[in-house]
């Protein structure tokens, strides 16, 4: 410009400046800023030309820069109006940094410009958005006192904020604060506080206040009715989320997409599918188009019912519309069929899915095997599943061959369950403690203890981490197989592996000193309890008094039966029994006298 006799003027570098920003080459613009301010006052920027490359620098993510600049705007003279400050303080919270924004609201004050509601909203925005609730509650009150006073826009940011994190009641108090302050709800304030109250399944509390925003003569919109429908039918509560659904007609509300699915979705888990499938048919001829949530929804109603024809057209009326289902979506199909014992049907959803070209995976296949395993008398199509599934190349992971193991010791074909193991071993699959745990404990409870301990022992010289669980299967078994020596010092030698026993281990242990006569050793395994910080349950602490009463303990029996008093443990029927009978039958008086004193009235019945 210079060159054609013409001289920029501060319109003419504002322009360039907001080229360059918008490019986001703020920092060549900040040059040209410096430039404007050192060019012996020919042309000084203005506010607008500063607000620009503070909001490039925003933009670029350069909060120091945009800060920095600020504060040479204001040593420089040039003072903001509310507009341009608003920018600033919107843009330093944006970029979180809500102490620097707070020191600009004061140079604001400081420098005579009012802020308006905008200016406190972004503050109360952003500390609401990282939970700085007292803050947004201290920005609200300076508001209130030095004005301007704040609008139903910004009550509505603290309420969200706290519906948001289920403090519905402190919802509620900002709700009625700001009608007794003079200002009207609206929408956007009835439908926050009624979705928290929805959200938490407060739904007399949503209902109520769905009443009052009628009352209030605040029209409910698609998102409010939406929020009630989902709310009833997520409890099963049909015939008040259908009085809904037809009172948005009433109110002249044609339902949307949502709305529709919402009520297919509560009618399909009622098992009411031919009533979804209806509201289906209904919803098309309206003109809505069904999204893949809704298709989803009324082929798995199908399928738990077992109407696989009904399934099988949707899934292709599905297709049609361009709507491609994928292994997630089946996968999740037949895991729910699977956990509600449908295996049969879970199996017809995988035929399916290989119907209209989705290939099952791995987990596809793993759940089904998992579905067979825990039916009855359906192990067999389980391992021919995990046939069908190397057949077809899909490699079985580490959770695959768990749920085969598990399934095989648990039908009682540990012949078969062992050689899994073996041949799982060999083809160098890592596998988790979980899954050694379910061997060593089907090994042992199908009487193949010594070979449980060859593989705990082959395990530990493995230096393979085992847990607490591992070590408390292997102590009942030896138990159980009168190996009671090999039991404890299997027992002593778990702190050396650097584990702790659990109220688990405890438990089997004392059983078995209890069983043994060996009263000596349960106090020191209480003791040691104790000190460990786990404390005896109340199981534990019965089964030591019987054996004492039993074996004529009085005085340890009664500091046992104290103890369960001090830890508010009752007395299981068998213990009260035959402290009954042991009372009434012999001279006890001392005994007695020394226990807690809801037990003295025994005394005196056996005087009578």
């Amino acid at each position: 410009m210079p060159e054609l006799g013409c001289t920029p003027n501060v319109f003419s570098y504002n322009i360039l400046l907001k080229g360059l920003c918008d490019k986001k080459e703020s920092q060549e613009a900040l040059e040209i800023l410096y430039m404007m301010v050192d060019n012996a006052g020919s042309c000084p920027p203005d506010v607008v030309s500063y607000s620009t490359v503070v909001d490039g620098f925003f933009k670029e993510g350069d909060v120091e820069k945009a800060y920095s600049l600020i504060q040479k705007m204001l040593d420089e003279g040039i003072s903001p109006d509310v507009v341009i400050y608003n920018t600033m303080i919107d843009g330093l919270c944006k970029a979180q940094a809500t102490d620097w924004a707070e020191e600009v609201l004061q140079q604001m004050l400081d420098n005579g410009i009012k802020p308006d509601s905008k200016t406190y909203s972004s503050l109360i925005h952003r500390y609401c958005c990282v939970g700085k609730l007292e803050d947004a509650i201290r920005m609200l009150n300076k508001m209130s006192r030095d004005g301007p006073k704040p609008d139903v826009v910004t009550y509505n940011l603290v309420i969200d904020y706290l519906c948001r994190n289920g403090r519905c009641k402190e919802a509620r108090r900002v709700f009625d604060s700001l009608v007794q302050k003079g200002l009207k709800p609206n929408g956007t304030t009835y439908g926050t506080l009624i979705n928290g109250y929805a959200s938490k399944g407060d739904l007399v509390d949503m209902h109520d206040l769905f009443n009052l925003m009628d009352a209030d003569g605040i029209v409910p919109n698609h998102h409010v009715f939406n929020i009630l429908i989902h709310a009833y039918a997520k409890l099963q509560m049909l015939d008040q989320a259908m009085f809904i659904f037809t009172n948005m007609r009433q109110q002249g509300l044609k339902p949307d997409a949502v709305t529709y699915a919402t009520v297919m979705d509560g009618l399909c888990k009622a098992g009411r599918v031919d009533d979804a499938m209806s509201q289906f048919k209904q919803m098309v001829s309206e003109g809505l188009t069904p999204t893949d949530v809704v298709f989803g929804t009324l082929i798995h109603g199908f399928c738990a019912i077992g109407e696989w024809n009904k399934a099988e057209e949707l899934t292709f009326e599905r297709l049609d519309r361009g709507i491609q289902p994928n292994v997630v979506y089946f996968n999740t199909i037949i895991r729910n069929l699977c956990q509600q014992g449908r295996v049969m049907e879970a199996r017809h959803a995988c035929d399916l899915m290989v119907g209209v070209g989705v290939t099952p995976d791995v987990i596809s296949y793993s759940t089904l095997i998992d579905g067979y395993c825990l039916d009855d008398g359906m192990i067999d199509e389980g391992v021919a599943f995990f046939k069908e599934m190397l057949a077809k190349d899909v490699k079985p992971n580490v959770v695959t061959y768990r749920i085969m193991l598990q399934g095989l010791f648990q039908a009682g074909r540990t012949p078969d369950a062992k050689e899994r193991y073996v041949r799982m071993a060999d083809s160098g699959i890592q596998l988790e403690v979980f899954t050694y745990n379910i061997v060593l404990g089907c090994l042992c409870e199908n009487g193949f203890l010594d070979e449980a301990l060859a593989l705990f022992q082959s395990l530990l010289s493995k230096n393979i981490e085992l847990d607490i669980v591992t070590f408390t299967a292997m102590i009942d078994a030896l138990f159980k197989h009168g190996r009671s020596k090999a039991a404890m010092d299997l027992f002593a030698a778990i702190p050396s592996h650097g584990l702790v026993p659990n109220v688990v281990t405890y438990n089997i242990v004392m059983e078995n000193l209890i069983n043994e006569g060996l009263l000596e050793e349960s106090d020191n395994l209480i003791l040691s309890m104790e000190k460990s910080g786990c404390a005896p349950n109340s199981r534990m602490l019965n089964a030591i008094v019987r054996r004492l009463l039993l074996g004529g303990e009085m005085s340890k029996a009664a500091a046992y039966l104290c103890k369960c008093d001090e830890k508010k443990f009752s007395l299981e029927a068998s213990t009260a029994s035959l402290l009954i009978s042991i009372i009434l039958e012999g001279n006890c008086e001392e005994f007695v006298n020394s226990l807690p004193e809801k037990y003295h009235f025994l005394l005196k019945a056996r005087k009578r």
